[in-house]
């Protein structure tokens, strides 16, 4: 069962990476577009449900990632397996690979934050679940550079030298995809 678990979220994983998003806005800029300069990052974390568990297999997002992105099998903390315990993830923002799933994060590329400031408070409850969900805006990274990257565009964080056209690339894919709008120090540095 957990095997059929895996391969249905692989194979959804697959197809969004293939398929276009339902965004929430169906009129999406094809360039990512500067909003004010007096953006807000308050938001509530709350409003944006995330590590939901839409296949019923008691693995939430959070360990569906840690579960396909692992380089080798994990482990889980009880015998049922919703919980990782172990594993080995390489985490991009540092370079550094990691065998505890208690020592990393999933963190969202465009953050919550920045993606409600930038268009994303307006949209329902679903279409913010779906954001914070979308597997193409989450990676597994190291907890400290998580909590030190926070809420800040790529003007104000950038990982390891390795992954930063990565890094870039995910952020104007996601904030074009969703119709988002970025602070102008980060459309400089996303503009083609």
């Amino acid at each position: 069962m957990r095997l059929f678990a895996l391969l249905l979220f692989a194979l959804l994983l697959w197809a969004a990476l293939q398929n276009p998003p339902t965004a929430p806005q169906s009129d999406a800029p094809a360039r990512p577009v500067e909003a004010s300069p007096k953006v807000s990052l308050r938001y509530q974390r709350e409003d944006w449900p995330h590590w939901i568990d839409e296949d019923g297999d008691c693995q939430n997002t959070r360990q569906e990632l840690l579960i396909l992105s692992s380089q080798k099998p994990v482990t889980f903390t009880n015998e049922r397996g919703c919980t990782v315990a172990s594993g080995q993830w390489l985490d991009p923002y540092t370079g550094n690979t990691y065998t505890l799933a208690s020592d990393v994060d999933i963190d969202h590329v465009v953050p919550l934050a920045y993606a409600s400031a930038a268009g994303g408070a307006r949209w329902s409850r679903d279409e913010r679940q779906r954001f914070a969900n979308d597997p193409r805006n989450l990676l597994v990274v190291d907890d400290a550079a998580n909590q030190r990257k926070g809420a800040a565009g790529p003007s104000a964080f950038l990982p390891a030298e390795s992954f930063r056209v990565d890094y870039l690339r995910i952020w104007r894919e996601v904030v074009t995809l969703y119709g988002l709008q970025l602070l102008p120090e980060d459309a400089r540095l996303l503009s083609p």
